[in-house]
């Protein structure tokens, strides 16, 4: 697989789109501001195209990197995604930041698996934070994935291993409600522990 189409041209969506042209990823952004995707375009030093949010997609992996609630509609006027593989990047967290927008015992990526029929979904890039995505540095960070499917989850391992992370995989999609809420409590510690969303969340194999 040698190309991704991102949905939204964002900090997440730079954040991926930095990795991936860094290992050699053509990239699609696919935005509802034409002037906003090719601002980010023209700042990726590499073969990226800016489309539509209406599609279609092409890439082999289909990322979604839009906020929880515009996603619904995004999806909606994308047309069919049956085949591919989608790569849900997003957190279901309310606009005001008031907590997360799903019922308990479900997960946003769940819901938006129900929304594209004869799409793999993988839940994967959500718990790290955009600017840690695009700066790298010297720490190889976790990248946790979830999703039924294990020929995408394959791909999407593929894809984070050749764009620099060590990919730990979490087990079903079901799993991404537990990844959601480490998320959302990740988000609040940046707040109370004052740590202006540079911190990581690292799996330690070994402490001794």
């Amino acid at each position: 697989m040698t190309s991704i189409s991102i949905l939204g041209a964002g900090n997440v969506a730079r954040g991926i789109a930095t990795r991936a042209v860094a290992a050699g990823y053509d990239v699609q952004l696919l935005v509802r501001d034409e002037s906003k995707g090719q601002a980010l375009a023209s700042d990726l030093n590499g073969t990226v195209t800016v489309s539509p949010l209406t599609g279609p997609a092409t890439g082999d992996l289909v990322f979604i990197a839009l906020p929880y609630s515009a996603i619904a509609d995004a999806l909606a006027g994308l047309g069919s995604l049956e085949g591919k593989i989608v790569v849900d990047a997003s957190n279901p967290i309310k606009d005001d930041f008031s907590g997360v927008a799903v019922a308990p015992g479900t997960s946003g990526a769940e819901t938006i698996a129900a929304s594209v029929p004869g799409a793999a979904v993988v839940k994967a890039f959500n718990t790290i934070f955009a600017g840690n995505v695009a700066a790298g540095g010297e720490y190889q960070l976790d990248l946790f994935v979830a999703g039924d499917d294990a020929e995408a989850k394959a791909a999407v391992t593929a894809f984070g291993e050749a764009t620099g992370f060590r990919v730990i995989d979490t087990g079903a999609l079901a799993q991404s409600a537990v990844l959601e809420g480490l998320a959302w409590m990740h988000i609040q510690l940046q707040f109370s522990r004052g740590t202006e969303f540079q911190s990581a969340i690292v799996l330690l194999d070994k402490v001794a």
